[in-house]
């Protein structure tokens, strides 16, 4: 028995791995991943060429992630068909080989499994559990469908009674269910356990526009199907999946969840943020920006003036950085200059900004480097940039003194226009580490930013609002912060 696993991928450059990983991981092999992308425009084919799994990629150019489906389903060679979603993982290493099992035991050609809902790449932390096992025929006429992720079909079912309706950009999965389980009446049997776990977010769920439209399109299939329900049956669909929101006991769920993130698939991927815990796993061997992960840095993200790129890793530096992840502990910058082995074939350590004299004498004590001072001037971006006419040497590392996200925009400059870079983003860390400025006090531990209002108060204190402002923006409102990923090294 053979599986044909179908992703549909556009733009998952961030999520991609995940999925992947999640079917290497699979102990049956005895099965193909067929990946059909509508069109990509970041790393997600390489992405997809990298995987270690008999696979087929098909580039199915401005096509809906139905059609995409389709198109892999008529290009399967297995038995039994899976959709799993660029933004879907299986739940655990043993679910090809459940299934396997079920289906040598039964006569049904669908079979429908559970499914949990996670945010933020948080995968053991349950949202929504969305159960098939209370699935009957007759709820469809009250909008209510089964897990389309989770379900299994033989590729008979296809060919008997059609693909997904290719009209639909959101509904087509309960047009397709609706037309099998009330129009033709075909069987189906519970798998009972959780077949695979899904990030919030997806086309659906995105906003109440797409929970419109979803409502439409159900409508319409009814119509196409020669039967009738009504609008109000329809919208009465959310009042009864709230269930799905609380009444789960999410550690007895968990304890069928296994995901080991394979150590290749950590590296082929893509995320959003680069977030190191130990200042040893740092690579000298390779370019890098190092920069905070504070409030100051994720407003300036949120509001679009500093962008992320593959060479970029922040350290945590305040309670803000939990957005990301939440058993993220915070690294003071000054620990960052204490703590910071450079090695041998580091020889010079070059510092944008400001130095004084008292820094500069503790750098070359505890590094025991040759020190050089470039003073950059109090003025807008292009003008300092004016001032960078000099190419990063291979033996060199690049401190940047001045303030978020004016030191992170600098360094992508120089990052831009070097072959070699090893960039600090330090901030005002180096005097705080070498006395200049008074430790901060431990009661301000975790809100460092209030006590450093105390230096130049209103420029500080403008900034602070920004970024504040832009960060509960980006947290509360646009959710910006809620599905990026970040990797932790």
């Amino acid at each position: 028995m053979k599986f044909s696993i179908i992703t549909p991928t556009l733009n998952s450059e961030k999520s991609l791995t995940f999925s992947l990983n999640s079917v290497y991981n699979q102990v049956y092999k005895n099965f193909e991943h067929i990946v059909v992308d509508g069109g990509s425009t970041d790393n997600t084919i390489k992405i997809a060429k990298k995987h270690k799994v008999k696979k087929k990629i098909i580039v199915k150019e401005k096509s809906s992630i139905y059609a995409a489906i389709n198109e892999g389903i008529k290009k399967a060679k297995g038995d039994y068909i899976i959709v799993l979603n660029s933004d879907d993982i299986f739940n655990s290493s043993l679910v090809l080989k459940q299934i396997a099992e079920k289906i040598s035991k039964s006569k049904e050609k669908i079979l429908l499994g559970n499914v949990c809902y996670h945010n933020n790449f948080s995968h053991q932390k349950i949202v929504r559990f969305y159960s098939s096992s209370n699935f009957r025929p007759w709820m469809m006429f009250f909008g209510l469908m089964p897990p389309h992720t989770g379900s299994v079909i033989h590729k008979e079912i296809f060919k008997n009674y059609g693909y997904y309706t290719e009209k639909f950009s959101i509904a087509a999965d309960f047009e397709f269910f609706l037309r099998l389980f009330v129009k033709n009446k075909v069987q189906f049997l519970n798998l009972n356990f959780s077949v695979a776990r899904m990030r919030t977010g997806g086309v659906s769920g995105k906003n109440i526009f797409a929970h419109i439209k979803s409502s439409s399109e159900i409508l319409k299939s009814f119509k196409i199907n020669n039967l009738r329900s009504n609008i109000l049956f329809v919208y009465l669909r959310f009042l009864a999946k709230i269930h799905q929101l609380f009444l789960f006991d999410e550690k007895k769920i968990n304890q069928e969840f296994n995901f080991k993130i394979n150590k290749y698939y950590d590296e082929i991927g893509k995320y959003d943020f680069k977030i190191i815990k130990n200042l040893s796993n740092l690579n000298f061997n390779k370019n890098f920006t190092l920069s905070a992960l504070n409030l100051a840095f994720l407003g300036s993200y949120a509001n679009g003036e500093i962008k992320t790129y593959d060479e970029l890793i922040n350290w945590p530096d305040g309670i803000f950085a939990k957005v990301l992840n939440k058993k993220l502990k915070k690294i003071p910058g000054r620990e960052i200059v204490r703590k910071l082995k450079l090695p041998n074939n580091i020889k010079k350590i070059t510092v944008l900004g400001n130095l004084s004299h008292k820094s500069e004498n503790y750098l070359k004590k505890v590094y025991k480097k040759k020190i050089h001072k470039v003073p950059l001037p109090f003025a807008n971006l292009d003008k300092i940039i004016k001032f960078l006419n000099f190419k990063i040497k291979k033996n060199e590392i690049i401190f940047i003194t001045l303030p978020t996200p004016k030191q992170e925009q600098i360094a992508k400059h120089l990052k831009d226009n070097n072959n070699y870079f090893k960039i600090i983003c330090i901030g005002g860390s180096i005097n705080i580490a070498s006395g200049e400025e008074a430790e901060v006090p431990k009661v301000f531990s975790k809100f460092e930013f209030l006590w450093r209002l105390k230096y130049d108060s209103l420029r500080r204190l403008n900034r602070l609002f920004k970024t504040f402002i832009s960060y509960l923006i980006a947290t509360y409102i646009t959710k910006n912060f809620k599905n990026k990923s970040a990797k932790i090294i």
